[in-house]
């Protein structure tokens, strides 16, 4: 016998875990000793059931046969992680989630990526004491009860739902008594998707949040505010929210904030009062922003997409930032335009295709590190010993000959980063400073 036959089961298990569907039965055709090897596996994918499968019947009973098997093996009891390809079959997906419980699953995937929405039942979560991570697509959550033997996810951590449906999301929440990372993409149809923030009274652990396509309303006040006492991340994509400002400051401890595709009017201020120090803000057909704010904490923020209604007082709110991102930002009609950078703690700042901005003047940023720049290098000004720390400056021009054959112009732009130890610029450039220089 060879040395990898002889290891125990338990360590081939591990093993041929590693490897796909289809490979891992091969194992089995090794050998007499590697026949029921793949069993003792702790980790399943079976997408790969559907390989060269055009019936959906035929493609069922392929894994209905796979568990049995796995059923009768004294070696497989606990597994891991399994991955259920998604099917419109509601009483085959029962009967795979009762496998899942019955083998002690810790994470659980179902994917149903293409067809209408199947309703998924729930009544074989009961017993599901051991689940850890849960990831469902394509699926609709029906309405649950409450258990008579407590919660139907106790253990649940880490609760992903893409194109789900969930019919009463605060019984539904109040199953996940422990979870700290929650991920909710609604469908993106014609309904208004409604999740209240009293949904998510009943998760204190929660500290990380993405939500997608969906409505937070306003509330009675017999909900009572909103309360996420652990929350340290949140991530919201076209998220329409009735109290923004609330539910800013019902998360006491939030480090990160993300907020893509927000609707027009979505606004909230950051004060003393927050610990946000992440603020990304990625629009869609350049929304309007504005951010009369005074928050010391913020140290990273990102622009992209957007119209900003003040660019001048953009950096004396924000005085503790640290890294600063503009792509494609512009200034509202009316607005002053231009943007003096002088922040003392700035480490790294990037402008990217952002004309509509105006000026950026970086003129006092002794920490800064790192310059970006893409686009029209005319609305970039670096003053003279603004940057004495700065180490790489990368500079593309998208615009040919931006000088117009002014020398000077394109020496007063690259003089002050002369004692740059890593310097890129793009090829307009250096072939006009080169033509111009051998010209004097």
């Amino acid at each position: 016998m060879d040395r990898i036959s002889a290891l125990d089961d338990k360590v081939l298990g591990r093993i041929v875990s590693l490897l796909p569907l289809k490979e891992m039965l091969r194992t089995s055709v090794l050998s007499r000793r590697w026949r029921r090897v793949w069993t003792a596996a702790r980790a399943f994918d079976f997408t790969g059931a559907e390989v060269d499968c055009f019936d959906v019947d035929v493609y069922i009973s392929r894994i209905d046969s796979y568990l049995d098997q796995l059923s009768a093996s004294s070696s497989c009891t606990d597994i891991h992680f399994i991955f259920f390809p998604g099917i419109q079959d509601p009483q085959a997906a029962d009967r795979w989630i009762r496998f899942a419980t019955d083998h002690n699953v810790a994470t659980l995937v179902f994917d149903l990526r293409i067809g209408r929405p199947v309703r998924l039942s729930f009544s074989s979560f009961q017993l599901c004491r051991s689940l850890t991570t849960l990831e469902i697509c394509g699926y609709i959550m029906p309405r649950l009860a409450a258990y008579p033997l407590g919660p139907a996810f106790p253990s649940l951590r880490s609760l992903s739902l893409y194109d789900v449906t969930i019919a009463d999301p605060r019984t539904f929440f109040a199953q996940c008594p422990v979870i700290e990372r929650l991920t909710v993409e609604f469908p993106d149809d014609d309904r208004d998707h409604l999740l209240p923030a009293s949904a998510l009274r009943s998760c204190p652990l929660l500290s990380t949040i993405s939500l997608t396509d969906c409505t937070v309303p306003r509330e009675p006040p017999s909900a009572g505010p909103p309360a996420f006492p652990s929350l340290r991340a949140a991530r919201l994509e076209n998220v329409r929210v009735a109290a923004p400002q609330s539910l800013l400051d019902s998360c006491p401890v939030i480090a990160e904030l993300t907020i893509q595709s927000p609707p027009e009017g979505f606004a909230f201020r950051l004060d003393r009062r927050h610990t946000v120090s992440t603020l990304r803000i990625i629009g869609r057909n350049f929304p309007r922003l504005s951010l009369p704010s005074l928050s010391p904490s913020l140290r990273t923020l990102a622009l992209c997409d957007l119209k900003i209604t003040n660019p001048p007082a953009l950096i004396q709110a924000f005085q503790g930032l640290e890294v600063l991102l503009l792509k494609r930002v512009r200034i509202e009609p009316g607005a002053d335009s231009g943007i003096q950078v002088r922040a003392p703690r700035m480490r790294h700042l990037m402008v990217q295709d952002s004309k509509g901005l105006g000026l950026v003047a970086v003129t006092d940023t002794p920490q800064l590190c790192r310059l970006f720049c893409w686009g029209d290098i005319r609305h970039l000004r670096v003053f003279r010993c603004a940057v004495p720390k700065l180490e790489e400056a990368f500079l593309h021009c998208m615009v040919k000959n931006p000088y117009g054959g002014k020398y000077y112009l394109w020496k007063n732009l690259m003089q002050p980063l002369s004692h740059v130890r890593l310097l890129s610029a793009n090829w307009w450039f250096i072939c006009e400073g080169v033509l111009l220089g051998v010209r004097s």
